[in-house]
């Protein structure tokens, strides 16, 4: 690599792509805190001065001073939510990388490139592991072997409704709600079928598939380590998440009779 003052450097597409990281880190779940280190120091790594970053979950906004003596404000609004470690801690090895070999901003986005492109993990996989968690918290919250065997169609049917949805729908409150309603009454019908017994036992499986346990835990992470806004916005982003879903299995519980009557 060349230096950096035999390079003409756009610091205006650089720090364009920088934030296309510190984004991609928010979405995939990062700590405010993370992101908002990472882009200081690889806005510092390219000889920009007095930088400021600014970040809660939905906006992330960097005013930085390039090194020409341009003054450079750039600001995000972050609609998505895509929890992934995974692509998180490629994320992190990438912000480490453009700090030690400070590359031009085209192999900068080509290296952001492949790690968004990576091969995600098989579909049967993920429905592997839903149909292992709704079955085995069927069976931890009292149902029986039939009342764990209807959970696996429980999970089957709140994977594909995802998957039909996820594309279609961006309001998660929503997206949970129809998922959730959808769902109980696939539960109360398993009863009715004979494929359970306990349609309430049933919800209580399914249900652990929907709830936004990453998105708490990130919450109250954010909160103990001083990101208060960003914690309060995120734990309650959850919580109505949460109250979404119980009202979905809420409302096919009324419309069904389901577990009053089973």
């Amino acid at each position: 690599m060349e230096n950096l003052e035999n390079r003409n450097i756009s610091y205006d597409k650089l720090l364009q792509t920088i934030l296309d990281i510190g984004e991609e880190m928010v979405v995939a779940g990062a700590e405010v805190s993370r992101v908002e280190e990472s882009i200081q120091r690889m806005c510092r790594a390219y000889g920009c001065d007095r930088i400021n970053v600014f970040i809660i979950v939905s906006n992330l906004q960097v005013t930085v001073e390039a090194p020409d003596g341009q003054i450079l404000t750039h600001i995000r609004c972050i609609e998505r939510n895509d929890v992934n470690f995974d692509r998180l801690d490629y994320l992190n090895d990438l912000s480490r990388y453009i700090c030690v070999v400070k590359p031009d901003v085209e192999h900068m986005k080509k290296k952001l490139d492949e790690v968004m492109n990576r091969k995600e993990q098989p579909g049967w996989l993920g429905l592997f592991g839903c149909i292992c968690a709704a079955s085995g918290f069927t069976a931890f919250f009292g149902g029986s072997v039939k009342d764990s065997i209807a959970a696996v169609g429980m999970a089957v049917v709140i994977v594909l409704i995802t998957r039909f949805l996820a594309p279609r729908e961006n309001n998660q409150i929503v997206f949970n709600f129809i998922t959730s309603f959808l769902a109980g009454i696939a539960a109360v019908l398993m009863v009715h079928a004979g494929v359970g017994t306990s349609a309430d036992k049933i919800m209580m499986g399914g249900i652990m598939l929907l709830i936004p346990g990453i998105a708490m835990t990130n919450a109250i992470r954010d909160m103990l380590i001083g990101d208060i806004a960003s914690g309060m916005l995120r734990l309650t982003n959850a919580l109505i998440v949460a109250a979404a879903i119980a009202c979905g299995f809420a409302m096919a519980i009324v419309l069904t009779g389901g577990v009053l009557h089973i």
